[in-house]
């Protein structure tokens, strides 16, 4: 299994079709991969819910938000994370963040499109792009099959 942390700005580029970015993101949330485990932080989910939320039709926002929480777990930041966080290399503080969560909760990797915000970040967490993310799952995919026959 690899626990990944989703960075909440690429979750709102794709659903709201920016940047070209909708494509290969659109597809992670759609077919979520077996061996993926999704989060988000909690400050995170609260800006994905209030631009879904004004949205034309309250309705779809309310779809979105509901499909969203059956694929994608919450990841709490209390002040400890947020004392972390403001010490933190890491320039842009929603990123320092987002280390801090991924780090605490043991997860493997943050999935971002914004590789410059976490120049500064030590080596225990990957940093991968959503291509990197699916080249990973499709080996550990390849690796769990040989293993299992």
């Amino acid at each position: 299994m690899i626990g990944i942390l989703i960075d909440a700005d690429l979750i709102l580029e794709a659903l709201l079709n920016r940047n070209g970015k909708e494509g290969d993101v659109g597809q992670l949330l759609d077919r979520v991969h077996p061996s993926i485990k999704m989060y988000v932080t909690d400050v995170g989910w609260q800006k994905i819910y209030a631009y879904t939320s004004r949205l034309r039709n309250n309705k779809i926002g309310q779809m979105i938000v509901d499909w969203l929480q059956e694929k994608i777990h919450i990841c709490s930041v209390d002040q400890a994370i947020m004392q972390q966080a403001r010490t933190s290399p890491i320039k842009d503080f929603e990123s320092a963040v987002e280390l801090i969560c991924a780090s605490d909760r043991g997860l493997d990797a943050i999935v971002t499109h914004k590789h410059d915000d976490f120049a500064e970040a030590s080596n225990r967490i990957w940093i991968w792009s959503v291509a990197e993310l699916w080249v990973r799952a499709n080996l550990e995919s390849q690796l769990q099959a040989t293993t299992t026959s």
